[in-house]
């Protein structure tokens, strides 16, 4: 005769199973990034990539970003439709995030250095989208230091080193990077057709070596951004938003609440009560829309 019910049976095993999980240290719950790991595993990888001679040169990629080439043919995603909770863009959003490692060696020692910034892919191939300024941080390095290798770590681990520059535009500061993946298919973004001034959005990136740092705000503008002096002087679309981002979010995603590409982080401009009163304002943070991203993509 058995003294439990079929109801008692099945809770003693899922209160059995939970018990298990805590012995083991198993968090029922969302763990913590260890930034310090994530650092050290992302610069003992491109070790192991340097060795086999995969990335590409800093010269290679001086000619590509000097010839602006647009017009590459992708498999982009069809945007999705259904809301996400913010946990779920989160979510979703980090598998197709990628963290973008410059390799160098500095003047002062003889240890090799890795200059973070952010991209995401865009198709699963192993194509990456991230600014034109982050790529160009490695083709044209200053202050002597030496260019070792571009690499990028997935949110899982995988590192990649940067194949090619498959097109890319000052202007706009943005760049398409494919990835020597060996056959590897990666998740990717999909990319929307726009995004309105008052729309919610998020913003994924590494501020200064924070990793996956997930911000949320609202489109504030769109607008032709005046860039540069005297003759060299051009305007470019830029949209302005109110999420949080700094120095090492370059590049990063701006999205949608469908977990769709809207934009990419560019640059941030402090704007100050007066030249003498230095007091500030506010910061205008700069976004380049996906409006202009297409431009560099064939229909």
């Amino acid at each position: 005769m058995s003294f439990f019910s079929k109801g008692s049976i099945i809770r003693l095993t899922v209160l059995l199973a939970m018990n298990v999980l805590f012995v083991a240290g198993i968090a029922v719950g969302q763990g913590f990034t260890d930034d310090a790991k994530v650092a050290a595993d992302f610069l003992h990888s491109f070790d192991s990539l340097s060795a086999k001679g995969e990335t590409i040169s800093a010269e290679e990629v001086q000619k590509a970003l000097t010839a602006e080439r647009s017009g590459v043919m992708l498999d982009l995603a069809k945007p999705a439709s259904k809301e996400l909770t913010g946990h779920g863009v989160y979510e979703k959003a980090k598998n197709a995030t990628v963290i973008t490692g410059v390799a160098y060696l500095c003047p002062r020692c003889s240890n090799v250095h890795l200059s973070e910034s952010t991209g995401y892919v865009i198709d699963p191939k192993g194509i990456i989208v991230t600014n034109y300024h982050v790529t160009a941080t490695y083709a044209f390095m200053k202050d002597g230091n030496k260019p070792k290798g571009f690499v990028v770590r997935m949110a899982d681990g995988r590192t990649y080193a940067v194949k090619a520059v498959l097109a890319s535009s000052k202007k706009m500061d943005l760049a398409i990077l494919q990835l020597e993946t060996h056959g590897d298919v990666l998740p990717a973004f999909a990319l929307a057709d726009s995004a309105l001034v008052g729309d919610k959005i998020y913003i994924l990136g590494h501020p200064k070596g924070i990793h996956y740092y997930f911000s949320q705000g609202n489109v504030n503008n769109k607008y032709m951004e005046e860039v540069g002096e005297g003759d060299n002087k051009f305007f470019r679309e830029m949209m302005s938003v109110s999420a949080d981002y700094a120095t090492g979010s370059s590049g990063g995603p701006v999205i949608d609440i469908y977990g769709n590409v809207v934009g990419t982080v560019a640059n941030t401009r402090m704007f100050l009560h007066t030249n003498i009163d230095a007091g500030v304002q506010m910061v205008l943070k700069n976004t380049v829309p996906v409006e202009s991203l297409r431009k560099l993509i064939r229909k």
